[in-house]
């Protein structure tokens, strides 16, 4: 399904970041969860949008506060640019999330505060088999949720 499907339709494609990154995604590499903030990469790599614009023409006109959150337009702000949600551009299929997925004492990370030898000078990344330590609270309960198959999306 998805590394299948971008196999087939990226310009860029590439096998080991392609199929390595689903598996890892998919939690299939063991260590830590990663989960990236899109909306703040794209604030933090393209602050203007204009690789957004590039490839979603139907934000050209929305101003670049909403570029990388085009749900956060009023109603009336939407009409006005053109990107009407549900016509123009896609709702959101996951309900948009304010959660901050910093490195701090989270235990992700190589950084201040992150993983850490949890065997007590044994060497290793922690506990055994089911041990997720190592990711923070809602993600073991995104985790749990996909596991049990109860995770919602947006109709």
């Amino acid at each position: 399904y998805g590394a299948d499907h971008f196999e087939q339709e990226l310009l860029d494609y590439d096998i080991y970041s392609n199929w390595g990154n689903w598996c890892s995604g998919a939690g299939m590499t063991g260590g830590r969860l990663n989960r990236f903030n899109i909306v703040k990469q794209s604030k933090d790599y393209d602050q203007n949008g204009d690789y957004v614009r590039c490839w979603l023409p139907e934000l050209n006109d929305v101003p670049n506060e909403y570029v990388h959150e085009p749900w956060k337009m009023s109603k009336d702000e939407q009409i006005k640019y053109g990107a009407v949600l549900g016509v123009d551009y896609p709702n959101p299929l996951v309900p948009p999330s304010n959660q901050n997925f910093s490195r701090n004492n989270d235990g992700g990370g190589r950084g201040k505060g992150g993983g850490g030898n949890k065997r007590g000078g044994k060497g290793g990344r922690g506990g055994g088999a089911g041990d997720n330590r190592n990711r923070i609270k809602s993600q073991r309960k995104d985790m749990k949720s996909l596991k049990e198959g109860t995770y919602k999306f947006r109709d």
